[in-house]
């Protein structure tokens, strides 16, 4: 069984950690972490830094999970992901076994499916998205790289969401709608129109042009 590592320490790191026990795909390596005020998840070792990734890779292992979470970390998300792929790490699909996922369905490479999420026929997910716990994706969606589909969240059918977009717990986005890039989506909203780039949908109004790291 090849090996992975999990980078970070905190609440998605233990979400990666339970889901890749349940797969039984990998065995966990360890925990690489930056700050002394993290550990490790549950039962496995911290094993390094940031810093110690080129000699892990060197030393065998070729897999990499990252368990920061999006909100206010989407850029740390994407610089972690370079700095993997520049040393030749494989970031592995994780989908909870729970998951209700069609075989009609794209899905980029690092991808995080929670448990009981449901994605239907014909949709794309992208790279480093994260689909939550309960998410349901419907036919025909795409969800663009780095993107966050929250705990409980409703895409209907044929919506788009753009690169690095963060959908709110129990938000739901009607069918045929589109969030533009690096837009959040406050939690049980229901968005009806189309939303353009870094937006945030609030209260159910659509401000512009938010600080980036949103909320």
């Amino acid at each position: 069984m090849e090996k992975v590592l999990i980078l970070g320490g905190g609440g998605h790191a233990a979400s990666l950690t339970d889901i890749l026990e349940r797969e039984n795909k990998y065995k966990i390596a360890g925990y690489v972490i930056n700050e002394l005020k993290d550990s490790g998840s549950m039962d496995y070792p911290v094993i390094g830094t940031d810093d110690d990734l080129g000699n892990l890779y060197q030393n065998g292992i070729k897999n990499a999970v990252i368990g920061v979470g999006y909100l206010g970390k989407s850029d740390l998300r994407e610089q972690l992901y370079e700095r993997l792929k520049g040393i030749g790490f494989c970031l592995p699909v994780i989908c909870d076994p729970s998951a209700i996922v069609s075989e009609h369905v794209k899905i980029g490479e690092g991808a995080f499916i929670g448990k009981g999420a449901i994605i239907n026929a014909n949709v794309e997910i992208g790279k480093m998205c994260i689909i939550n716990t309960g998410a349901i994706i419907e036919h025909d969606c795409i969800v663009e790289d780095f993107s966050h589909i929250s705990v409980g969240s409703v895409l209907c059918g044929s919506v788009w969401v753009g690169r690095a977009s963060f959908v709110g717990a129990s938000a739901t986005v009607i069918q045929g709608k589109k969030i533009g890039k690096q837009c959040i989506v406050g939690a049980g909203l229901t968005v009806r129109k189309n939303v353009e780039d870094n937006c945030m949908v609030w209260n159910k109004e659509i401000i512009g042009n938010y600080p980036r790291g949103g909320v």
